[in-house]
């Protein structure tokens, strides 16, 4: 009866430890969810400054920079959960995407691209803009 009562009990901390396994990642979840939608909101904020920019309205470039720094903040905080969540279904961890830019790449807003600039080389010159489009004959 004893070797019976171990066994129950062995199996009864095995499911606790199940549970508390599965309470842990869906709080991870959860947390992924709520960074998630932290970082659409950002990007739009961001997206929407961006256009109003270059329409030629009042965009002031301090809150732009301050935007993208958040979004790179969250970005960071994204990928640290995804690690956890992984870690925590004993999974192999991967880095899915390129680090976010450094002051010593800007990144250009409207294309994402970046250029490595070292420090006291002069800027390259700006591509000219595209040409205009055709004229219709209406």
């Amino acid at each position: 009866m004893a070797s019976f009562m171990d066994r129950l009990n062995r199996e009864i901390e095995n499911f606790g430890k199940q549970a508390r396994t599965a309470l842990d990642e869906g709080k991870l979840q959860l947390e992924l969810v709520r960074l998630k939608r932290q970082q659409d909101n950002v990007a739009r904020d961001l997206g929407m400054l961006v256009h109003r920019r270059e329409r030629g309205g009042d965009a002031e470039p301090r809150r732009i920079d301050a935007l993208l720094l958040r979004l790179d903040d969250l970005e960071q905080a994204v990928a640290r959960v995804k690690r956890e969540i992984a870690a925590a279904k004993g999974e192999a961890v991967t880095v899915e995407s390129e680090p976010a830019p450094t002051s010593a790449q800007p990144a250009d807003v409207r294309t994402g691209e970046t250029e490595a600039v070292s420090p006291g080389m002069p800027e390259p010159p700006a591509a000219p803009p595209p040409p205009p489009p055709p004229q219709s004959s209406f």
